[in-house]
């Protein structure tokens, strides 16, 4: 279960289960998590359930939201975020194995393409080619060594091409393409039109966050609980277009 650890001041820490799909932080006596202190105001920002973890949101507050010392209007949490509300300090808990996590901002590792091996490894490591009596032994010893190399690698010579990503069809950023590179991609205006890509095992899903203007699909609205997204697929977003690659 998740929970919200306060800190402030002189005050000792108290802790708050996130128990309910939305949870109110605020002055107000009514609000689920109640900060007294005139820096906070009354209805300061909203905890809301987002899948398998939380997003805070800031209610138009005197003084902000802050993240990690950022200054936010909505943000999706991770495990060990510090929340600033007033002279309060928030650290976000998450209790679950750290792999078993929906963690919004960590990079997905994207498998390459499986990679040809050479079809002469031997003369490819070596200017000189071995002779006939030494071949079988030589060829032995290094195609374990290939073989033997992990499946996921980090190095920056994956084509983006390779990758799932959005093609800007309109707006300033036409032309351009984006990697979907983290299990919570939004695109949007964070404080108006929003719309969020969600990586799951199954694939990729578009959802709906928030804004004045419905999102559509190919021409048609999202539907309730998100759309499961396919290779070309259009999505517009009140005057921005986008393609989805994959």
């Amino acid at each position: 279960m998740e929970k919200l650890v306060v800190m402030g001041g002189d005050e000792s820490p108290q802790e708050f289960p996130l128990v309910d799909k939305r949870m109110v932080i605020g002055r107000d006596e009514t609000c689920d998590i109640c900060l007294k202190d005139r820096s906070v105001s009354r209805h300061h920002a909203t905890m809301q359930r987002v899948f398998n973890g939380y997003s805070i949101e800031d209610e138009q507050s005197t003084n902000g939201t802050r993240v990690n010392g950022n200054l936010v209007t909505k943000r999706f949490l991770k495990h060990g975020d510090l929340i600033e509300v007033g002279k309060y300090h928030l650290r976000f808990i998450a209790e679950q194995a750290p792999q078993e996590m929906d963690d919004p901002d960590r990079t997905v590792v994207l498998r390459p393409r499986d990679r040809e091996l050479p079809q002469d490894p031997v003369s490819e490591l070596s200017p000189t080619p071995p002779s006939a009596g030494t071949t079988t032994l030589q060829e032995e010893a290094i195609v374990p060594l290939q073989s033997s190399e992990p499946t996921v690698e980090t190095s920056t010579d994956t084509p983006a091409a390779h990758q799932p990503r959005v093609r800007f069809l309109s707006g300033e950023n036409v032309g351009e393409e984006k990697v979907i590179d983290r299990a919570f991609f939004s695109v949007g205006n964070p404080g108006g039109d929003l719309v969020l890509i969600n990586q799951r095992q199954t694939g990729f899903f578009l959802l709906k966050v928030g804004g004045e203007h419905p999102p559509l699909i190919n021409g048609e609205p999202i539907k309730a609980g998100g759309v499961e997204l396919q290779n070309g697929d259009r999505i517009d977003l009140g005057e921005l277009s986008l393609e989805f690659v994959n």
